[in-house]
């Protein structure tokens, strides 16, 4: 016996609404370390070094450098570090020229915001 369940629900950003509404924006915003000054990008709420409360935002370049690349039947995706931030994040990478090694955040005027590439020279 098979049965569909259908959910319907909304998840508010939270302390996370400034990164969220970034990616609306185009803007790449990190958390940064209250003690460190680290910057992650995507964020988090403790720094992986020191692992004190992330308790500021700042808004960076949107440059990334590509580390990772592939190309599933859903889309091209990269594994991808932003310019003044640690840690890495997975990210859309279609139109970008597949020897491409950088890429700028690009806005997304969906209702839920998704992390995608533009190829730098494109504004």
């Amino acid at each position: 016996m098979k049965i569909a369940l259908s959910l319907d629900y909304t998840i508010g950003e939270g302390w996370m609404l400034p990164w969220v509404d970034g990616l609306r924006d185009g803007k790449a915003v990190a958390s940064v370390c209250s003690q460190c000054n680290q910057a992650q990008f995507p964020p988090t709420r403790l720094c992986p070094d020191c692992c004190t409360p992330s308790e500021g935002w700042k808004e960076l370049s949107g440059g990334a450098t590509i580390l990772i690349r592939t190309t599933g039947s859903d889309g091209d995706f990269a594994l991808a570090r932003f310019d003044g931030s640690e840690g890495a994040v997975v990210v859309r990478a279609e139109g970008l020229a597949e020897t491409a090694t950088r890429g700028r955040l690009k806005a997304v005027a969906e209702d839920v915001p998704s992390l995608s590439l533009r190829p730098e020279d494109q504004e």
